[in-house]
């Protein structure tokens, strides 16, 4: 049986009034409205704030990228000027490290910025990095072990604040200035050799064609048992020497004269052997030179040319020996090699075996390799040689190739 609810006075349900609300209640609803329209208000507030701030974040990400590629372009071209530069710069910082090695410095020291980028000067170049005091060239040792001589400018490098960092050095290779004053000096001895012979070949052949005479008329009245007909023979082979001698002197000044037309290069080559007066029994004579390969040459001065060679080869081989002489076509030129078994060269000597008035031989003028190594050049080739003591000598003529 259930049991039945309480009975409430109705001046008690009156009095606290289950319908009507209660004067907390409502402030306090008022209050948390307040509060959530508040929240709301800031919530899009921060909302309009977040938004303001991705904007700027997306514009300073913007800047940033376009100052990192100014920055990159920057960079790209300092460095290119850098590699561009046909003078040597070495940077190194304050402990003599360096820490920039440029194309041209590499191509001149022979050796790559990775390979010294992290060593000292010191180490790598066996010197202290400011420019040496005194007299004398500057000079740099190259990877192989070659002084090279240059002329080189030390500057300071200093950060922001003017602190120092480092050091900078521009430099410049002297050799290939060292080589143009060595074909200035050159031509200089040239033009006064071009003088005196003029003067030479005035002031001595005239006599000495008289002397000649004279003698080739004491030889005609002299009998061949005459023991004076002796001595008349010496003064005719003296005259005969120095009259040679004045020849290849103007021959060397005088400027030169080459008409090219295609040759067979082997007919060239057996027309100086031909010539060749030599002890065939002792000296054997190769020429491999291919039939068919053609040049562009002057016919009689290229036949001088190696005419000389060959006799160079020739008067270096003491007893017995061979001279080859072979040909190979490269990229358009055509280029003889003659070597032969003699007593070769060091690498002194074959440096000046083409400056006039050098040999090594009693009977020689120095002119023979010097006219030589003039008419190819003439021809726009070369004339090179590779030799050592002992072992022979290699000379090679560099020529255009005909069509």
């Amino acid at each position: 049986m259930e049991a039945e609810p309480p009975i409430i006075p109705n001046e008690t349900r009156g009095a606290r009034g289950t319908d009507a609300p209660d004067a907390g209640t409502v402030d306090d609803v008022r209050a948390l409205t307040r509060a959530f329209d508040l929240l709301t208000q800031t919530t899009r507030t921060l909302e309009e704030s977040y938004r303001c701030l991705q904007a700027r974040v997306g514009q300073l990400d913007k800047e940033l990228a376009a100052k990192h590629h100014e920055l990159a372009v920057t960079s790209d071209y300092l460095n290119n000027l850098l590699e561009s530069m046909s003078d040597g710069v070495v940077a190194v910082d304050e402990d003599g490290v360096i820490t920039t090695f440029n194309r041209a410095a590499g191509h001149v020291l022979q050796y790559t910025a990775e390979e010294v980028i992290g060593r000292t000067f010191r180490e790598v170049f066996g010197r202290e990095f400011s420019v040496p005091l005194g007299p004398g060239a500057m000079e740099l040792l190259a990877r192989d072990g070659a002084v090279v001589p240059v002329t080189e400018r030390d500057s300071p490098l200093a950060d922001r604040a003017n602190r120092r960092i480092g050091a900078v050095k521009v430099f410049q290779d002297l050799r290939e200035l060292e080589s143009l004053r060595e074909q200035v000096r050159r031509m200089d001895r040239l033009a006064a050799i071009g003088e005196m012979a003029a003067t030479v070949a005035h002031e001595i052949r005239n006599p000495l064609g008289g002397i000649r005479g004279f003698a080739a008329l004491l030889a005609r009245d002299l009998g061949p048992d005459d023991p004076r007909a002796r001595l008349v023979d010496k003064i005719l082979t003296g005259t005969e020497n120095l009259n040679r001698v004045v020849t290849e002197l103007l021959e060397y000044t005088r400027p030169l004269e080459i008409c090219l037309e295609p040759h067979s290069c082997h007919d060239l080559v057996q027309g100086a052997v031909s010539y060749l007066e030599s002890d065939g029994e002792s000296i054997h004579i190769d020429n491999r030179v291919p039939p068919g390969l053609r040049v562009l040459a002057d016919t009689d001065k290229m036949r001088r040319v190696f005419l000389n060679i060959l006799l160079n080869a020739a008067q270096s081989i003491e007893k017995e020996g061979r001279i080859d002489i072979s040909a190979d076509e490269e990229r358009g030129t055509v280029v003889v090699a003659i070597s032969d078994t003699g007593c070769g060269m060091t690498p002194e000597q074959a440096s000046k075996s083409f400056s006039p008035f050098y040999t090594t031989k009693e009977k020689g003028t120095g002119l023979g390799l010097a006219i030589a190594s003039r008419i190819v050049d003439g021809h726009g080739g070369s004339l090179r040689v590779k030799s050592e003591p002992g072992k022979g000598s290699t000379f090679s003529v560099e020529l255009l190739q005909a069509e």
